[in-house]
């Protein structure tokens, strides 16, 4: 009976630790770090960089959420989804998990700072090899 309560008792502990530490490993980039209460952001995209957020004026954001878009604003959003899909093709080929949507969603986001990160060190390797040519 004793031994019984211990193997429970462990089990128990494990699916609490299980529990626990599951939601500490999910981020969402839905919202930026530290909004402020009554301000508007935006997600910034760049090929080049991290995610940014920006605080934008919230009057103007209603105004353009509620008006038509042009034919040339129509052509430029579905140039930049097909870009978004070019680009989320060359990340699942590097290796990386990526829905192809033309969307940005959260594996877009994970696998695009991964692949900075990469890029990164892989050019501070190319510098420490021209430095020890040098």
């Amino acid at each position: 009976m004793n031994k019984l309560f211990v193997k429970l008792k462990n089990a128990l502990f494990i699916i609490v630790i299980l529990l626990f530490a599951s939601p500490l490993k999910a981020q969402s980039y839905n919202l930026p770090p530290h909004p402020e209460l009554g301000k508007c952001y935006e997600r910034c995209f760049d090929y080049e960089k991290r995610l940014e957020w920006k605080e934008v004026d919230c009057e103007k954001i209603k105004l353009k959420n509620n008006q038509k878009k042009t034919k040339e604003e129509l052509i430029k959003l579905e140039q930049e989804k097909i870009k978004m899909k070019k680009y989320q093709e060359k990340l699942k080929k590097l290796g990386y998990k990526v829905d192809i949507t033309g969307k940005l969603d959260d594996k877009t986001i994970i696998a695009h700072h991964k692949y900075l990160r990469k890029k990164k060190k892989e050019e501070k390797r190319k510098q420490r090899k021209k430095k020890k040519r040098s």
